[in-house]
């Protein structure tokens, strides 16, 4: 497997519980290489230890996908000692997805021509994008279980991610600044689709302000009880194009927000496994479809069941209800 040669022409390769490499052959060598996807090697210590200094053009010249999971020991991209330059590295990358690398250093800078980056259980603090000007082609952004992350300087890049249309942040407990908006820009996010864990991330700028957004999910989180007054405020302002609102896996929430009943375009809604909310708010007339599913609490059910929930006139007007009987 050593031998470069071998493997000149590979456009795809899948390694999967090599649990005694220490090293990988070197693949950012391989000038056809499109696919890379490393699963259970937790000894490796770094994705290209062959890298030469010299060649830095060459390092995984044409790479469009690279999927890396379960690599325990992954400290950086390179050897200690190399590094690469702004835009040499992964130059035809779109794909990117880290899970379970807990060690792993964030790239100098973002591929810059990446479309999709999921990064789960990773030592990442932040995201480094091009220092260039050039737009971000950014489309699809999901970041989990990162305890060390501190900033996503979306703000800072607002101008530059006009195609960045889904965003998922959850279980980031360290997170505390999405960048600073600048007073001079009147850029907004274009955002469809925003997945969050903790609702205090609406708070933050550039989610402020956010007309576009067509699907908000808040989901996975043990702690949050109730919806703060500011959230309150951001449905009244930001959430009129809201289209489906989803609450999922919310340990301890008792309460929905009050404003809901303000969300002129919303048609679905959908509850799971929230199973200390007894009562719904007052929904607004335009909505269509209201499924409760998972563990709820019984007091819940019992208010909207279809025969003689005592508020089940509160929900008469939506066409397609969804509550199933215990």
């Amino acid at each position: 497997m050593n031998n470069v040669n071998s493997i000149f022409n590979l456009e795809t390769i899948q390694l999967q519980d090599c649990l005694e490499w220490e090293t990988l052959p070197p693949f950012g060598q391989l000038p056809f290489l499109k696919s890379l996807i490393l699963t259970g090697m937790p000894k490796v210590k770094w994705l290209e230890s062959k890298f030469n200094g010299n060649d830095k053009y060459r390092a995984f010249p044409l790479l469009k996908k690279l999927f890396i999971r379960r690599l325990e020991a992954l400290e950086d991209w390179f050897e200690a000692g190399v590094a690469a330059e702004d835009g040499c590295l992964f130059p035809c990358l779109t794909e990117l997805w880290l899970d379970e690398c807990p060690k792993l250093k964030e790239l100098p800078s973002l591929p810059s021509k990446l479309k999709i980056l999921t990064i789960c259980t990773t030592g990442w603090t932040t995201l480094n994008f091009c220092s260039n000007s050039n737009p971000i082609p950014l489309e699809s952004l999901l970041v989990s279980n990162c305890s060390n992350i501190t900033s996503l300087p979306l703000a800072d890049e607002i101008a530059r991610l006009a195609a960045l249309r889904y965003l998922r942040i959850e279980k980031c407990p360290n997170l505390i600044s999405l960048g600073e908006m600048q007073t001079s820009n009147n850029c907004h996010l274009m955002l469809s689709v925003l997945r969050i864990s903790d609702p205090l991330v609406l708070l933050m700028e550039p989610l402020r302000s956010i007309a576009s957004l067509k699907m908000l999910s808040i989901e996975q989180n043990d702690e949050v009880v109730s919806f703060p007054n500011e959230a309150e405020q951001w449905f009244l302002k930001d959430g009129s194009s809201l289209y489906e609102l989803d609450f999922k896996y919310l340990k301890s929430l008792e309460s929905l927000p009050s404003s809901l009943e303000s969300l002129s375009s919303l048609q679905k809604l959908y509850i799971e496994d929230v199973p200390m909310l007894r009562e719904l708010p007052n929904l607004p007339p335009s909505l269509e479809s209201l499924s409760i599913n998972g563990k709820c609490h019984p007091e819940l059910k019992e208010r909207y069941r279809e025969d003689g929930g005592s508020d089940r006139h509160k929900i008469a007007h939506i066409p397609h209800i969804n509550i199933p009987p215990e």
